[in-house]
């Protein structure tokens, strides 16, 4: 369940969930509160009805320019994704209990968060795999732009 917070006068953020899941690697454990006050975090939830396999194709291909913006990639799947590429951290939440704190509709591909590097969620979106690339765009802009109205 997503947490709302009042901050400045009427203005209410919303908190993303926390969570620790294991690494489609080696089952490590993730947790998105390492990244809290570090760095800002992008989520990619896929759907077990998405082209796995084309989709991680496309979001490691996009992987440089988050990491040039200093943002975190996370991949959440449902299952096990032992050929996904190296360079992606893949996470996997069998039981959906992530996928469910984070509200993502069950009929869509991919659903999509951006988080500021305090946790409030500054983008949410829902795609299917032919405008994967734009979304993840849209996700980038909606980090960039929370690091800017709040430089360190």
């Amino acid at each position: 369940m997503m947490h709302r917070v009042q901050t400045i006068g009427t203005i209410v953020e919303i908190i993303a969930p926390p969570f620790t899941l294991p690494s489609a690697r080696d089952d490590t454990p993730v947790s998105l509160y390492a990244f809290r006050h570090r760095q800002p975090v992008g989520l990619v939830f896929l759907s077990q009805e998405s082209d796995i396999s084309r989709v991680l194709t496309e979001i490691n291909r996009m992987l440089s320019e988050f990491h040039q913006a200093g943002a975190a990639l996370l991949v959440i799947t449902r299952e096990p994704l032992p050929d996904a590429p190296p360079e992606l951290t893949v996470l996997v939440d069998r039981e959906a209990d992530v996928f469910r704190r984070y509200e993502c509709p069950w009929h869509c591909a991919i659903c999509l968060f951006g988080l500021d590097r305090y946790g409030a969620i500054v983008h949410r979106s829902t795609c299917e795999e032919a405008v994967l690339t734009a979304a993840l765009r849209e996700l980038l802009k909606a980090i960039e732009f929370s690091e800017m109205q709040c430089p360190e």
